[in-house]
């Protein structure tokens, strides 16, 4: 059985445009900035006592025998090698919650826009990002505006 292209209900959706204005992804966005700036702080509260004793050595260092100054110095490079181990950690704890927020907001639209597509009859929806995919479409076969709306409603409601 062969179908001719005058009888498929075809649409696009721009990607960017979804991405940049769905309420979902800005409130997702505004989580992860929370979370950054609480382990930011977390962060800045481990390196205040090290930063004080860091200063405390070059303030008597002059002072200090060169046993006791080598001891400092291990012990302060030491130190500082186990806050940058732990600022690493930070930062990939923070990247793996992003990529896994990120990816299940991707699935959710994805699956909306299949349930969407198919109760309005479309046999294809393409997604493109401003001209990359689709060089021209026609204004009304462009259903992001529809997704978006739709999106936006059920997110909010679900707040």
């Amino acid at each position: 059985m062969t179908m001719s292209c005058s009888q498929n209900k075809i649409a696009f959706i721009d990607v960017t445009i979804l991405m940049k204005e769905y309420e979902g992804l800005k409130a997702f966005d505004e989580e992860v900035n929370d979370e950054q700036d609480k382990l930011r702080k977390e962060i800045e509260s481990l390196i205040e006592p090290y930063q004080v004793k860091v200063d405390a050595y070059y303030k008597n260092s002059g002072k200090m025998s060169v046993g006791t100054r080598t001891a400092t110095e291990q012990a302060l490079q030491q130190e500082q090698t186990a806050l940058e181990a732990e600022q690493e950690k930070f930062k990939q704890q923070l990247e793996k919650q992003r990529l896994d927020g990120l990816e299940t907001i991707n699935k959710e639209i994805a699956e909306f826009v299949k349930s969407y597509s198919k109760s309005k009859g479309f046999q294809l929806v393409f997604a493109t990002s401003g001209t990359e995919t689709i060089i021209y479409g026609d204004d009304k076969l462009d259903i992001t505006q529809e997704i978006l709306a739709e999106l936006n409603r059920l997110f909010n409601e679900n707040k």
